[in-house]
C-alpha cells in the first residue's frame, strides 16, 4: 500500500475535505437518526466554530458536539461523533460467553489490565460476553469484553456481570480505515496523559498562559481567545508514551468559569489547538445548555479568574511548540500509515497490546473502530 496523505493539514490531518466527508454523510443521517445539524457558535463571543448534531433515540448521548477551526470541520465532526456513538450502540460483533478463566489461554494481555468497574465480577468465574477483536500488532484474532466496545448507556431489564466501565475512549471513525485507527490510538493516549498527570503533582500546577505565536492552527485560535479578552491556560502533559499532548482551560468575563479540553497528536501544533477548541467546545456545550450529563455551573461575573500565580507564568505557542519542532509556515501532509506504524511501535516497546473492534456497517460506508489497549490509563475525571 502506498502512503496515505492527509488533505486536511490545519488543525487536524484528514485525507478528504470536510466537504467531501459532509457529502458521504448527508444520506446516512436520516438512517442513524440524526435529526439537525446546528451551528452554536454564535452562543459564544469568541467565535471559534462549534456545531452540534442531535440524535434524540441515542443509547448513550442525545447530543454530540464538533469543533474546528472552520465551520466545515467543526459540523463534520459533530455528524461524524454521533455517527460513531450511533455504529457503537448495538453492532454487528462475533460474541462468545466464557469466563475469564477459561479464555485465558487466548488472552494476548492480562484483563486486570483493562479500565474496570471499581466493583467488578471479573474475578468471580462468572461467565460474560466477549467479542471478537484484532490484534493490531500480530494480526491475530483476540477477545475482549464486549462492554469495553459497545456504547449503550441504556437501563438493562435483567441483571449482567459488571465487568468495565462503559465510555467512548478510543472509539473514532474516519474517511478510511487506517484514519479512523489513528485518531482512535490517538485519544487513548491523550487520556492516558492526562490520568498520570492528575496523580501526579496536578493537572494545572505546571500551567502557562499562553498566547499566540506567529503562524499555526493553535495562534489562530488564540488570537480570537484573546480579542475576546480570555485567558487561556495550558499545560504539557506528554508523558511516557512521548505523544505530545496538552490540557487547555479557557476563562473569560463574559463566561466566567473555567472549562478545559485536551488533545494530543504526533502534529504538536495540532495537539495544542485540539486541547483549545475543546476547551471552547466545553464552554459552549455549558452555554447551550443541551447536555444533561454536566455538573451544575453557577457563573459568578463578579468572580476573577482563579490561579492567579499560573497566570504570571506566561508563554507563545512557539516557544511551546518549539520543544518538539519548529511550527512551519505550510504544514506538510502526513502519511497516515506511517503515522499508525509509528503509534503502535511506541506502544509495543512498552509492553501494551492493540486490539481494534471493527464496527464499520457495510451500508454505511465510512469507517468506525473501537480500541482497547489494556494497561492505557483513563480517568473520567480528566
Amino acid at each position: 500500500m502506498g502512503p496515505l496523505l492527509s488533505g486536511v493539514r490545519l488543525g487536524t490531518h484528514r485525507v478528504a475535505a470536510p466537504e467531501e466527508t459532509w457529502q458521504r454523510l448527508v444520506p446516512l443521517l436520516p438512517a442513524v437518526g440524526i435529526t439537525r445539524v446546528a451551528d452554536v457558535t454564535g452562543l459564544d463571543d469568541i467565535g471559534v466554530p462549534v456545531w452540534q448534531a442531535v440524535r434524540p433515540n441515542s443509547a448513550n448521548l442525545s447530543v454530540s458536539q464538533g469543533k474546528g477551526i472552520t465551520h466545515e470541520l467543526a459540523r463534520v465532526s459533530a455528524a461524524m461523533e454521533s455517527f460513531e456513538l450511533h455504529c457503537a450502540e448495538r453492532p454487528q460483533l462475533i460474541t462468545r460467553t466464557a469466563s475469564p478463566s477459561q479464555l485465558s489461554s487466548q488472552l494476548p494481555y492480562d484483563w486486570a489490565d483493562l479500565v474496570l468497574l471499581d466493583h467488578h465480577a471479573m474475578a468471580t468465574g462468572r461467565p460474560i460476553t466477549w467479542c471478537q477483536s484484532e490484534n493490531l500488532l500480530t494480526g491475530t484474532t483476540a477477545w475482549v469484553p464486549t462492554e469495553s466496545v459497545v456504547v449503550d448507556m441504556t437501563l438493562r431489564t435483567r441483571w449482567v456481570p459488571p465487568t468495565v466501565k462503559t465510555t467512548s475512549n478510543g472509539l473514532a471513525s474516519g474517511n478510511i480505515l487506517e484514519e479512523a485507527t489513528v485518531h482512535a490510538l490517538l485519544e487513548l493516549m491523550e487520556r492516558h496523559a492526562l490520568a498520570l498527570a492528575r496523580e501526579g503533582a496536578g493537572l494545572w500546577s505546571a500551567a502557562v498562559e499562553i498566547r499566540p505565536g506567529a503562524w499555526g492552527a493553535a495562534s489562530a485560535v488564540l488570537r480570537r481567545c484573546r480579542d475576546a479578552g480570555a485567558v487561556v491556560q495550558v499545560a504539557d502533559v506528554t508523558g511516557d508514551l512521548q505523544v505530545p499532548a496538552f490540557a487547555a482551560r479557557i476563562w473569560s468575563p463574559s463566561v466566567p468559569w473555567w472549562f478545559a479540553g485536551s488533545g494530543a497528536h504526533l502534529d504538536a501544533d495540532v495537539a495544542l489547538s485540539r486541547a483549545v477548541t475543546e476547551a471552547l467546545q466545553s464552554r459552549l456545550t455549558a452555554v447551550a445548555g443541551a447536555r444533561d450529563d454536566l455538573p451544575v455551573i453557577r457563573f459568578d461575573p463578579a468572580a476573577e479568574p482563579p490561579g492567579r500565580r499560573a497566570r504570571e507564568r506566561v508563554t507563545t505557542v512557539d516557544d511551546l511548540l518549539g520543544a518538539y519542532s519548529a511550527v512551519p509556515q505550510t504544514p506538510s501532509p502526513r502519511d497516515l500509515t506511517t503515522d499508525l506504524d509509528h503509534l503502535l511501535r511506541l506502544l509495543s516497546r512498552r509492553g501494551h497490546t492493540v486490539l481494534r473492534a471493527d464496527l464499520t456497517n457495510p451500508s454505511y460506508g465510512l469507517p468506525v473502530v473501537r480500541l482497547v489497549v489494556p494497561g492505557l490509563r483513563f480517568d473520567p475525571k480528566a
